[in-house]
């Protein structure tokens, strides 16, 4: 008895331990491998519209006849500059690493302005925030926009803009399309 007993327990432990395996690492994992993808079939640090295949694989959750625009950024050798500029109307931006951590979101209404910049850079580590001289140096050095460091080199800078039927969403691509993703910090270019 005591022996089936030892079975099933490690039986359980095991089924925990690998449900836990999965849910914690194998969704970070496909996600990291469609950015590679996405890197490969449109390039790294360029803004671009997802077709509505790509969008059902990478972000099953939303509706078909929405635009989705992509910036594949790689901040490994330097900043990059993502400079929105988005129709009138509802819209969401988020980035997020390539692990599929959110690191970053902002909607229409709290961003205030449909035309706007955000520069990505890489997080400091430890090492680099000891020697960082000050804070306020930091402060300067931003220029116009918002400042968004991210943990990890590689990551997606989504725009999300709804269309209420499938019909405008040609029209409202054609708009979002005028976003772009370049290398370099804001200014330059």
């Amino acid at each position: 008895m005591r022996r089936h007993l030892f079975w099933l327990l490690v039986a359980v432990v095991a089924g925990i331990v690998a449900h836990t395996a999965f849910a914690l690492f194998v969704p970070a994992w496909w996600f990291a491998r469609e950015v590679r993808q996405l890197a490969n079939d449109h390039g790294k640090n360029n803004f671009f519209i997802m077709t509505p295949e790509e969008q059902a694989k990478l972000f099953p959750g939303l509706p078909r006849f929405g635009v989705t625009g992509v910036c594949v950024f790689d901040v490994a050798n330097g900043d990059v500059t993502f400079a929105a500029d988005l129709p009138d109307g509802f819209w969401i931006t988020t980035i997020y690493t390539d692990k599929a951590d959110a690191i970053y979101s902002v909607n229409n209404r709290q961003s205030g302005a449909n035309s706007f910049t955000v520069s990505l850079s890489r997080a400091p580590g430890l090492i680099e925030q000891l020697l960082k001289s000050t804070e306020k140096e930091a402060i300067d050095e931003i220029d116009s926009g918002w400042t968004v460091t991210s943990p990890e080199p590689r990551g997606l800078a989504v725009v999300w803009y709804p269309t209420p039927e499938i019909g405008l969403r040609s029209l409202a691509a054609e708009q979002v399309a005028r976003s772009r993703c370049t290398a370099g910090p804001a200014g330059e270019g």
